[in-house]
């Protein structure tokens, strides 16, 4: 694969996990291994090393899972102090944290479990492609949008300030996003409820397990 030198990732896992029983979806267990485990390994196959996590109501678990990882795989753990229901205050977060903008960005959720380093490596792909003009890019999948999202150093730049984050941005300056049609679904698959996990399972014949009580020190619902 081409060396991505000049891209940062943004893993954005500061949701409280309401649907899927309050618990941080990033440290659920697919064969044996953690979502962000997945997610990073992914990144690194990819040579993107540059990683930055946005956490809140579960910094403590996430950050101590982190903690055991290979150093090699570790991201920069950013803390959102006041997490809402949407990522766009995240999103902020991450942005405010570059000393200078990246010429490419990925932002990704903590919770896809088919997104592997080839849908992040078409998406970078998809990204050099677009059209002139265009300062980011969003997967789209029967006209649903999905992730990892592309940014270059002008819409960093802007969505560090702004409200609302990329759809927001979206809405407002349409002319300023490329939309890449795939039919590739692992960049909307997601796990938001309990009834995610068997249907996952079955899908694909993994082993899918919540995190156990052990992993999860001093998780809350408040502790954002």
């Amino acid at each position: 694969m081409k060396p991505w030198s000049d891209t940062t990732a943004l893993v954005l896992a500061a949701g409280a996990g309401r649907r899927l029983g309050g618990v941080p979806k990033c440290l659920v267990r697919v064969n044996g291994q953690t979502l962000l485990q997945r997610l990073l390994d992914a990144l690194a196959e990819a040579d993107v090393h540059d990683v930055r996590l946005v956490v809140g109501h579960h910094a403590e678990p996430i950050a101590a899972h982190v903690s055991a990882l290979a150093p090699e795989r570790r991201p920069v753990l950013l803390r959102n102090p006041e997490p809402g229901e949407e990522p766009a205050d995240s999103l902020r977060v991450g942005l405010r944290s570059l000393t200078s903008m990246p010429s490419r960005l990925l932002v990704l959720l903590g919770d896809q479990p088919l997104l592997g380093a080839p849908q992040i490596q078409a998406a970078l792909d998809a990204f050099d492609q677009r059209e002139r003009g265009r300062h980011a890019l969003v997967p789209m999948v029967n006209g649903q949008p999905g992730h990892p999202a592309v940014l270059d150093g002008l819409a960093c730049a802007l969505l560090r300030n702004q409200s609302g984050g990329l759809r927001a941005w979206r809405q407002r300056q349409p002319e300023a996003v490329a939309l890449w049609n795939t039919s590739d679904e692992a960049h909307i698959r997601d796990l938001d409820t309990p009834e995610d996990l068997p249907r996952l399972a079955q899908a694909t014949g993994w082993t899918v397990a919540l995190p156990t009580a052990e992993a999860l020190p001093r998780c809350g619902m408040d502790n954002g």
